[in-house]
């Protein structure tokens, strides 16, 4: 995981970088112009559409019941991934090099967002699975206890966001057109094997509960008319993030190999 930051720290103003006298989007690959329409299409689709399910959800969240805060969290997750998405794609796509407390302070802000989504996920998978199979056991969980989980979800993800902290200076690449200097800041491999150690057990656990949720709700053989619509929406929104999340985890998790293998 890399940035790019002007050579001076002490320079707050934002430079374009150039190769050879071309701005970077004439040397964008295939692969990253699609990259950029997933994201456009993405931040247009769901921007508005967890927007909308905060404002409606939070008029009545006082008193609320779980699934609602659920819900809730889920979609303020959401939505602060999407906004991270545009200003990193114009980092990306304009060459920007920033200063070095703004690009780490962006580049945790989008780990702490990523990671406090997955954690929210794996609580819901948790919370449905005792809810709807073990009730008794959920009851158990007073308002305060929920209220504990919900703030545990956002703080363990304000904790694993930390390695973006301790970025390092990479060698300096030089602009031959007099340009300035920019340094590519990355994350060293150890914290990143530790990050992606930590998402694969969030993972591990989250497809864990969504199988014996499945599994629970077929062998209780209620016709699907008539399952919690709370349940059957959890359900797939698990399903989708499962498949989704799985590529950027497995392309990551083979790029810090590479590094391990080539130093």
């Amino acid at each position: 995981m890399t940035f790019n930051e002007t050579s001076d720290p002490r320079d707050t103003s934002l430079f374009n970088c150039t190769i050879s006298g071309a701005p970077l989007a004439s040397y964008l690959q295939p692969w990253s112009i699609l990259a950029g329409v997933v994201i456009a299409g993405s931040c247009l689709l769901g921007v508005p559409a967890n927007f909308t399910i905060i404002a409606q959800l939070g008029r009545h969240l006082r008193g609320s019941s779980m699934t609602q805060r659920l819900f809730f969290n889920l979609a303020l997750s959401d939505l602060l991934c999407l906004l991270c998405l545009p200003i990193g794609m114009y980092v990306f796509y304009s060459g920007t090099c920033l200063m070095d407390g703004l690009n780490r302070c962006l580049f945790y802000c989008f780990i702490f967002c990523v990671t406090t989504d997955l954690n929210i996920l794996v609580l819901i998978s948790i919370q449905r699975y005792y809810q709807v199979l073990h009730p008794e056991k959920w009851v158990k969980v007073d308002r305060m206890w929920q209220r504990i989980l919900l703030f545990s979800v956002w703080m363990l993800g304000a904790f694993v966001a930390l390695p973006a902290v301790f970025m390092t200076r990479n060698e300096a690449r030089t602009e031959k057109t007099g340009g300035p200097i920019c340094n590519n800041l990355g994350i060293k491999p150890e914290l990143e094997a530790a990050y992606i150690s930590f998402v694969v057990f969030s993972y591990l656990v989250l497809f864990s509960f969504y199988l014996l949720l499945v599994k629970g709700v077929k062998r209780t053989q209620m016709p699907n008319k008539k399952q919690p619509r709370a349940t059957k929406i959890f359900i797939r929104i698990i399903a989708v993030y499962l498949v989704t999340g799985f590529f950027p985890v497995f392309l990551r998790t083979f790029y810090v190999v590479a590094l391990f293998t080539g130093s």
